[in-house]
């Protein structure tokens, strides 16, 4: 056999199953080298990994080539159930610091036993695999302020975390209400992916506390303002070093399907935190920004300004391979104020207010902790009436104005851009303040107007092959840009529409068709079904 050609090997080991592959590559060089070839046609593993399982097991079976059968390797974070019953209401610096440890220590756990597998296949037997981290941790029920985490949980000392080779996708999901992430930490793992093409995450959770009508559930506040911006400037701090330029796509969710529950159901005359402040502009927005230079790929679901696509400075950036670009942005700005306004611009001048020491949770049970009747669990029932006062369902042109030119300039600027799909999701409901509602009785909606379930935005299309952004208007396989304006009775000014009307001039020519009107919804606001199939998500 020593003479027999490296092909033959190759056809025998192309009909071997995957055991009867590791069985050959100890047979000779030649039949560990075709297996090793083989492997990659096994692509069918996935593995979940806990604090309670026997790693020994899962490094001996995939040290060697068959790490190329590795698909998908999944950290559900775990977190001790609490033992202290004289616990207070609030989380002590020591609690913190000691959720901080555990989570770092699991996620140190399974990076250095997928660096262990790594060497043990070497060079040759480098992976391809996704790596997700979940976070699924109890409910404590001895109290309802520690229902939801007030202080984020944080990664410890992330450079000294091994570097993988490996992991081409990172996924991180945090769907709990007990401990939610700290945002820097999806910058922070990334760093140590030198390989990473993909990074997707779903965060945001209890982000927006409800407007409860009356007390002990008007007291209690789900996430304090203080800690939501600080870690939204820390993953711009975070991004501004040593970005990996490899990534080619993101999923940034930070309005997932449970936090969207509530940041779409705020009433609509509380006034809102300046997440932006001290800075005139929002840091987080221009790291998403920078981020997005070297992306293919792009979807977003997020509270953001217009730095998200245009920086403030005067420059003037490029994104030379970016083709997709899907966006649901918030409602209210990160400055505070409000994207849209009443019919009659009512609320058009609203502004954020500043988050001082007060915005802050205290580490210490306070009188109003003892108000709320937090540690009686019945008390529940009280947080199921909440206040729905929603009317903003026009474009506040003060703030939505400079959003949609710097959506329309970074347009202009990405030559391979293929789609680019933008809205944000609008609820009218006058009902529920009997002070304030009959105001709005001149309002009459359209036959067709969803008050629940409705949405604003638009998409662009670059000539090509494929199905319209709405069944009907549209052009399939059209050889013109197309652009459907989902607006309302909304226009843009003249300057606006030019700036719009130049997204793929250069490369596709003038010739463009717009569509105003939607054959189910006429000029009025259309439901979110036209938008969600491009940025749904699972989660």
């Amino acid at each position: 056999m020593a003479r027999f050609p490296q092909e033959l090997y190759d056809q025998i080991c192309g009909y071997l199953p995957s055991e009867a592959l590791r069985r050959v590559s100890y047979v000779s060089t030649a039949f560990r080298k075709s297996a090793e070839d083989q492997a990659g046609m096994y692509r069918t593993r996935d593995h979940e990994i806990s604090t309670d399982i026997r790693l020994d097991k899962f490094i001996n079976y995939y040290s060697g080539f068959r790490l190329r059968y590795l698909r998908h390797v999944q950290l559900d974070v775990r977190f001790p159930d609490p033992e202290d019953e004289d616990r207070g209401c609030r989380e002590s610096a020591k609690e913190q610091y000691q959720r901080d440890m555990t989570f770092t220590e699991q996620v140190r756990m399974i990076f250095e036993t997928l660096q262990v597998i790594e060497d043990r296949a070497g060079e040759r037997n480098r992976g391809n695999y996704q790596l997700t981290i979940c976070v699924n941790c109890y409910v404590d029920e001895y109290c309802l302020h520690r229902q939801h985490a007030q202080w984020r949980t944080h990664l410890l000392e992330s450079k000294s975390l091994p570097k993988l080779m490996s992991v081409t996708s990172l996924q991180i999901l945090n769907e709990t209400t007990s401990a939610k992430l700290d945002y820097p930490i999806l910058i922070d793992l990334g760093k140590q992916l030198p390989n990473l093409e993909d990074l997707e995450c779903h965060m945001g959770q209890d982000e927006w506390t409800p407007s409860y009508s009356e007390e002990p559930a008007s007291l209690f506040v789900w996430e304090y303002d203080g800690p939501r911006r600080d870690t939204r400037h820390d993953f711009s701090k975070a991004l501004t070093s040593n970005m990996n330029q490899r990534v080619r796509r993101v999923d940034l969710d930070f309005l997932c399907r449970g936090a969207m529950m509530e940041a779409d159901r705020i009433n609509h005359c509380t006034a809102m935190p300046n997440l932006a402040s001290p800075f005139s502009k929002d840091p987080f927005s221009s790291s998403l920004r920078i981020m997005s230079y070297h992306l293919r790929e792009m979807t977003i679901r997020a509270q953001v300004d217009e730095t998200l696509f245009w920086p403030g400075d005067g420059s003037a950036p490029h994104w030379p391979y970016l083709e997709y670009v899907f966006l649901l942005f918030h409602t209210v700005s990160p400055s505070g104020a409000w994207y849209f306004e009443g019919p009659r611009g009512e609320g058009r001048q609203s502004t954020g207010y500043e988050i001082d020491s007060s915005s802050y949770p205290p580490m210490e049970t306070t009188e109003d902790d003892e108000m709320s009747g937090c540690q009686d669990v019945e008390n529940d029932r009280s947080f199921q009436y909440q206040v729905q006062f929603w009317y903003r369902i026009s474009p506040n042109e003060r703030v939505l104005a400079p959003f949609l030119e710097s959506f329309a300039k970074a347009a202009a600027h990405m030559p391979e851009l293929k789609r680019a799909v933008v809205w944000s999701p609008l609820r009218w409901d006058v009902d529920g303040d009997s002070n304030r509602g009959p105001a709005f009785d001149y309002f009459e909606p359209p036959k067709t107007f969803y008050p629940d379930y409705s949405a604003w935005g638009f998409a662009y299309y670059a000539p090509g092959p494929g199905s319209p952004f709405a069944t009907n208007p549209g052009e399939t396989d059209c050889k013109a840009r197309q652009i459907w304006w989902k607006v309302g009775d909304w226009r843009p000014s003249v300057g606006l529409h030019s700036a719009f009307q130049q997204i793929g001039f250069h490369k596709y020519g003038e010739e463009l068709k717009e569509y105003w009107d939607d054959d189910e919804f006429g000029n009025g606001l259309v439901s979110r079904d036209y938008f969600e199939r491009f940025t749904r998500q699972d989660y």
